[in-house]
Parts: structure tokens; sequence; C-alpha cells
């Protein structure tokens, strides 16, 4: 059975990557960046939905945002 994510509480690590379409590496390099928070539950890291989407919002470009400006990326964070 496929669960939809939209309502999730939290998210494995797996899960992450596959509703954010990011790689994993990616996503591990920005939990020890500091910049995607993390909980553990037993042996499971899980990342809360809130933490996922505001990660995912501070990469998109601004309302005022033109194509001659330069994205946003998520090394420059």
């Amino acid at each position: 059975m496929h669960t939809t994510f939209s309502n999730r509480l939290a998210y494995g690590i797996n899960q992450a990557v596959e509703a954010t379409s990011v790689g994993r590496s990616l996503l591990y390099e920005q939990i020890k960046a500091g910049n995607l928070k993390t909980f553990k539950i037993g042996t499971r890291t899980l990342i809360a939905a809130e933490d996922l989407n505001t990660w995912l919002e501070s990469h998109k470009p601004s309302p005022d945002h033109n194509d001659n400006s330069p994205h946003k990326e998520i090394s420059d964070v």
C-alpha cells in the first residue's frame, strides 16, 4: 500500500529522499551542516514534516525573483 506524503508527520531518510527528489548524500550533507533538523526514535532517524517543508521552502526563489538573478544553491546555505 502506498502512503501519501501529504499527511505524514515525519519522514525516514529514504522517505524524505523520495518525497523531495534530492539525493541521499545531499540530504545527509544538509543534516550534518545543521540546515535540516532530525530526531531519533529508537534507531530510526526521522525528519519532522514541518522541518522538511521549511527546508524546501528556504530553497524556493522569492516572489520578486527574476530570471537574471542566480538561484540559491543548496551548497550556499
